[in-house]
């Protein structure tokens, strides 16, 4: 699923040539963003940023970003995002 919506995002790119690491970090971000609900979405993309400046090339940190961010934008606008503040869930449990 994840590599579904990230290779219409890649423009002028072949997906083969994309660095193997970015793509395994893109759609483990997507898969966060999707399933893990506990986890604000702006921090699932800036550890993958972070994730992809450290462990791969010079431009995949912004690389990573511009798809991560566009994929974010367009699973909210179709609702497929839900998120539960961890906080407020369990203030209501008290």
């Amino acid at each position: 699923m994840a590599a579904e919506l990230i290779k219409p995002k890649l423009k002028n790119w072949d997906a083969e040539r994309i660095a193997l690491l970015d793509m395994i970090l893109m759609r483990m971000g997507v898969c966060e963003l999707l399933f893990f609900e506990t986890i604000p979405t702006k921090v699932t993309i800036n550890e993958y940023i972070d994730l992809a400046k450290d462990y791969s090339t010079a431009q995949s940190g912004q690389f990573v970003n511009g798809i991560l961010d566009n994929i974010h934008k367009e699973l909210t606008e179709s609702g497929k995002i839900q998120k539960v503040n961890f906080n407020a869930s369990n203030n209501k449990k008290k």
